[in-house]
């Protein structure tokens, strides 16, 4: 029996430029106590179709037709009034923001006492007992309902809102983005409680995300939304399995999957329609690799394709010989060339031309042999031409090359309270351990990805690396040379040569600066004279990043693009001066599934292009694992684990590893992730140890984890993890024979 039945239901934005017909004829059912997964890119009307359900659309949008039925009651003839009983008390809602959700001025308990009380009528006895039931329901500690949410962890605040929208016991939740931008550890502990609650309640979820693999590890059921329409319906299984709608295919092809890697995502070139003048086709049409004229056309219906299944396109009875031809990702590649280069031919490659303070200007760079091709490399898991030598550098010749970048025991320490104000509020100074003792190299056209929880040290590092932090201890050698003590002149090369990509593409422009402005910028600090030689040097940064014709963006402002095009800026403004080191701080963490595919690639690509030494900070080890040659764990500002990529993820030696790895969803419903064995919680990076960092949440920890260092242990494929278990079963008491146990420094 439906508890939601939605039918021809439209959805208009009155703006400026036009009507946007944000959502424009979207039929969909939800069973009781089903699980349904609404996904799709940004902009395609998934959260205006839920403002629409609970009717809070913003002053400029409203439902022009269509029906809303709940529980048989036809939500639209509803007064205000009504709608205000309706709401969390039969239909509860996780806004996509809901870290920044709490009033930061109120406790937390207090804000979910009050909603009990006002809407629940619950007087103030009943309304703590019911919020300390929530709480425990939620798995957080009944303590800390009177804490204010700066003192709750990102994973306890999302909690917290997730007991708020259970209070009232709703019989329809709808969490709109509930894990996005979440470490995958909380992301996972996350997911167990919506599954949990979902098993002990009996809850019917609506799940609205881009991240597909969210939705193959919790709903049942998947609706596929492009462009304001559903254009695919079906079962979780069948559609991982066997989807019926080329955008579908697009989308799972593009996303990382850690159980089963592929040597190249696909990315879904170019961008939806304009939903002011929609295309009288098919809306998928002009991304479409399989497109016909008759796709110009005709516009396909919702119509069904197969047992329980409803799919949107013509070609829905060729589907299963069309899936064996998206396999491959240089069908999709195509659609980009038929796009962007009809009756539009490339810009000529600009002539070389030396300019005063600057090199010379290179035309485009023919593509170069990749550091990853040779058979040496594959048993290395690709990570150099030869296996690295003792002193840290490769060997070429018999002879030592030096790496392009190496730290060497470097530590980085705040100082945070104290002062006036914390002898004020009896607060004493501390000490933050951000970094702590890490060594590594890198070498030219080499790929490492930084992979731990939010707070591990992951930034700090990239920040040291790129001398926009100093070291507390240690040294960091680029080329050769020490940053510390570099000299004005060589700090400038040395800025032109390094640079960093942002995590926020959206805060990472100047909103008043063209992106001609913001990408010439660097240029001219670093004496590019000649306007014409600047210009040139833009556009082919611009075609290199697949911003085409680069013309076109120019004179564009920030505002003015995507968020996958405003990465692509990003990018371009790291590249525009052919830096030899780039690191990238969490570079598609908050796009689209399609557009993170095309950027990974991009990124990918030319570095392998220019031989660009590359370092990739992440919580996500499926995206390590696609663009990284060797993985780095990160645990409390130590490196617990590195080595290549293929080692690390099918081989972790350490437990924090395991945790993480376990931790990725897989875009399958037929794998289950095994359940997380550590405790929950990283300890203050105040705290200091003698033994183990990890011990405190290890499943498998020993009394000697407690007062010994674990030993840095490397195998015969440079393949290092600090772990008194190194090589053993997880269960076995002792060390592994001839392994020497030493004690670590006490910090």
């Amino acid at each position: 029996m439906s508890i939601l039945s939605i039918r021809d239901l439209k959805v208009d934005y009155a703006t400026q430029e036009g009507t946007v017909q944000a959502v424009d004829g979207v039929s969909l059912d939800v069973d009781e106590g089903q699980q349904v997964g609404l996904i799709g890119e940004s902009g395609c009307g998934k959260t205006t179709l839920l403002k629409a359900i609970v009717q809070v659309l913003p002053r400029n949008g409203r439902i022009t037709a269509g029906k809303i039925m709940f529980k048989g009651i036809d939500m639209l003839q509803l007064s205000k009034a009504e709608m205000r009983q309706l709401r969390w008390r039969e239909i509860a809602t996780i806004p996509q923001a809901s870290m920044d959700s709490l009033n930061p001025v109120q406790r937390v308990g207090s804000q979910l006492m009050k909603l009990l009380r006002v809407r629940g009528g619950y007087d103030k006895r009943a309304a703590r007992r019911r919020a300390a039931d929530l709480f425990d329901l939620v798995g957080l500690d009944t303590e800390r309902l009177m804490h204010y949410p700066h003192e709750f962890s990102g994973g306890m605040k999302q909690r917290a809102v997730i007991a708020m929208a259970l209070a009232l016991e709703p019989s329809l939740l709808i969490a709109d983005e509930p894990v996005t931008a979440l470490d995958v550890i909380v992301q996972h502990q996350i997911l167990e409680v919506l599954r949990e609650l979902e098993q002990e309640l009996n809850l019917t979820v609506m799940l609205i995300t881009h991240d597909i693999s969210v939705v193959a590890q919790v709903c049942d059921s998947v609706a596929v939304m492009y462009a304001g329409r559903i254009v695919e319906q079906a079962a979780a299984q069948p559609f991982f399995h066997a989807p019926a709608h080329p955008y579908s295919l697009g989308l799972q092809q593009a996303f990382p999957n850690l159980a089963r890697p592929r040597d190249e995502l696909v990315s879904i070139e170019g961008y939806p329609p304009d939903l002011r003048e929609p295309p009288s086709g098919c809306r998928f049409a002009e991304r479409c690799p399989f497109v016909q004229d008759s796709c110009h056309d005709i516009d396909p219906r919702l119509e069904l394709v197969g047992d329980n299944r409803l799919a949107a396109c013509l070609r829905s009875g060729e589907m299963e010989t069309l899936r064996l031809q998206a396999e491959d990702p240089a069908l999709w590649q195509q659609v980009e060339v038929a796009q962007y280069f009809v009756d539009q031919p490339l810009p000529p490659a600009p002539s070389p031309k030396h300019q005063g303070g600057g090199d010379a200007l290179a035309g485009l760079i023919e593509p170069t042999a990749s550091p990853l091709e040779s058979a040496e490399e594959a048993a290395y898991g690709g990570i150099s031409k030869s296996p690295p030598n003792a002193l840290g550098g490769d060997l070429e010749g018999g002879r030592v090359v030096a790496p392009l970048l190496e730290m060497r025991d470097v530590s980085k320490r705040f100082k945070i309270g104290g002062g006036l104000a914390g002898l004020l509020r009896g607060d004493q100074e501390q000490t933050v351990y951000a970094v702590n003792n890490i060594s590594f190299t890198l070498r030219r056209g080499e790929s490492l990805g930084l992979a731990g929880e939010s707070g591990c040290g992951k930034s700090t590092t990239g920040k040291l690396l790129v001398k926009l932090l100093d070291a507390s201890d240690g040294e960091i050698l680029f080329d050769g040379a020490d940053l510390a003590g570099m000299e004005q002149d060589d700090l400038l090369n040395f800025r032109r040569r390094s640079q960093l990509m942002f995590q926020n593409p959206f805060e990472a422009l100047n909103p008043r600066f063209t992106l001609y402005r913001s990408l010439t910028e660097p240029l001219i600090i670093h004496g590019w004279k000649d306007e014409e030689a600047r210009l040139q040097r833009v556009i082919e940064t611009l075609d290199r990043v697949n911003l085409r014709p680069a013309e076109v963006f120019l004179d564009k402002y920030p505002h003015q693009l995507s968020g996958g095009q405003l990465q692509r800026v990003v990018l371009a403004r790291a590249l525009v001066l052919h830096p030899d080191f780039l690191v990238a701080d969490e570079p598609v963490s908050m796009l689209d599934v399609s557009v993170r595919a095309g950027i990974l690639n991009t990124t990918r690509r030319l570095a392998r292009e220019l031989g660009l030494a590359t370092v990739y900070i992440s919580h996500d080890l499926s995206l390590l694992q696609y663009t990284c040659d060797r993985i780095a764990i990160m645990y409390l500002g130590e490196i617990v684990e590195i080595g290549p990529s293929s080692e690390v993820i099918n081989n972790p030696q350490h437990p924090y590893t395991k945790a993480l790895i376990a931790a990725v969803p897989v875009p399958d419903p037929t794998i289950e992730n095994p359940p997380l064995r550590i405790q929950e919680g990283i300890p203050r990076p105040t705290e200091q140890f003698i033994g183990c960092p990890f011990a405190q949440r290890c499943p498998d920890v020993m009394e000697a984890c407690i007062d010994i260092r674990p030993p840095a242990i490397t195998d015969e494929y440079s393949h290092m993890a600090q772990c008194h278990l190194y090589g053993q079963h997880r269960d076995s008491p002792k060390l592994k024979p001839g392994a020497e146990v030493t004690s670590g420094n006490t910090r």
